[in-house]
């Protein structure tokens, strides 16, 4: 069994490794498939002996569009060369021994590779997961821009659910699921829904030990901004809030994660403003499962006011299964669950006004959050790495054998 992946940030690394970690690895041989770096991340080091590593080589046409951000054509053009490497890839590895089935645990960034052809893997079956597929929302009542070509992508998603051996496309977004459920295409019974896992400690330390540890005084309220700390994540409008001369002093920030465009931010004036106030605090790079269960216990609420981002988030997730609220964006799928099982505030789009509001609600309405907190642990009770590998597992297994 071959599993495709290029991406080693963010989330990528640990579903990997969960999916490795299943009854999948117990039934089949597997070979990941990667750059380099996947195999040297903390995720995939502690389960290497699960897996035959085969690293990728992306060439420096592709690996320079990896690194930045593109538009439109340079996308689809993406697009088309990650998918391409995974069939060439798949070809040249069947040649050694044969693949019997190949998951890919996100398409999202191959969907023109794998669509375009008859079958993505020369009729090898096959599953993926898709985490960013939108073109649905306007009729599901999500609040989201209009994706750009829609249409080519819609009409692309279509292809890969036409193909014989596309066993099944998972989907994190509910919203997804339930527009399939409710299509006269049967093809669309093909899309499953997939509860994004997170990890579910079932201990972690007292606000107490953990704020001790972080150098972060007992008597404020603290949000945390976690994983990728970027512009996308909205890090400039929390920052800008906070040092506003409205916001409570009593509100400390803690920034856990690694800069993804640089460190720029720091030289911000509203960063050096609240550091020199002592009212920012940082934990720089990847937390592993000991920092992560800190910075949850020391904060009340966590930051997920993206910027034109509609896709469903983990660390939504996450600070729900913790029962911790979060300060939200009122677009995408985060904002349908925050309205949905009422998780956290949503504000609108660059309102810091409303974003210092919000802030100040955490000094004082601190029962209301926790009220806010309490309500995620019943909303994401299913979000758990074992329901995900069981979903997965059991399609997989299922239609292999």
């Amino acid at each position: 069994m071959l599993v495709l992946e290029l991406l080693s940030a963010g989330h990528h690394p640990r579903y990997v490794r969960w999916l490795l970690e299943s009854e999948i690895g117990k039934s089949a041989e597997l070979i990941l498939a990667s750059r380099k770096e996947m195999f040297d991340h903390a995720e995939i080091k502690a389960c290497s002996t699960l897996f035959t590593p085969h690293v990728m080589d992306v060439g420096p046409r592709l690996g320079a569009l990896l690194e930045k951000d593109v538009g439109a054509v340079e996308l689809f053009f993406r697009s088309w060369m990650i998918g391409d490497l995974y069939r060439k890839t798949c070809s040249l590895l069947a040649r050694i021994k044969p693949i019997d089935f190949v998951i890919v645990p996100y398409f999202d960034n191959c969907i023109l590779g794998l669509a375009i052809p008859s079958e993505a893997f020369y009729g090898v079956p096959w599953t993926t997961i898709t985490m960013r597929t939108e073109f649905h929302y306007g009729e599901m009542g999500v609040i989201a821009k209009q994706q750009k070509f829609s249409f080519l992508r819609r009409l692309l998603f279509n292809r890969i659910i036409r193909q014989k051996s596309a066993v099944a496309v998972f989907t994190i977004d509910p919203t997804l699921a339930e527009f399939a459920k409710k299509q006269d295409n049967p093809l669309l019974h093909k899309v499953l829904y997939l509860p994004d896992p997170v990890p579910h400690y079932k201990a972690i330390p007292s606000k107490l030990e953990a704020r001790q540890q972080l150098a972060v005084p007992l008597d404020v309220r603290l949000i945390l901004l976690y994983g990728e700390l970027s512009a996308r994540k909205g890090i400039d409008l929390l920052l800008q809030a906070l040092a506003d001369a409205e916001c409570s002093r009593e509100v400390h920030v803690l920034l856990a994660g690694r800069y993804s465009e640089g460190r720029q931010i720091t030289a911000s004036e509203a960063f050096q403003r609240l550091l020199a106030e002592g009212r920012l605090h940082t934990i720089e790079g990847y937390l592993e499962d000991e920092q992560e269960q800190q910075v949850l216990a020391a904060a009340d609420c966590i930051w997920v006011k993206y910027c034109g981002f509609y896709g469903m988030s983990s660390i939504m997730v996450l600070s729900g299964v913790h029962g911790l609220p979060v300060i939200a964006t009122q677009e995408g799928v985060i904002g349908y669950f925050v309205r949905k099982y009422e998780i956290g505030v949503t504000v609108d789009s660059g309102d810091r006004r409303a974003v210092v509001a919000a802030l100040n609600r955490m000094v004082t309405e601190p029962e209301f959050f926790l009220q806010l907190g309490g309500n995620g642990k019943s909303a994401f009770e299913r979000h758990t790495v074992r329901e995900f590998q069981q979903i997965v597992s059991q399609k997989v297994l299922q239609s292999w054998s």
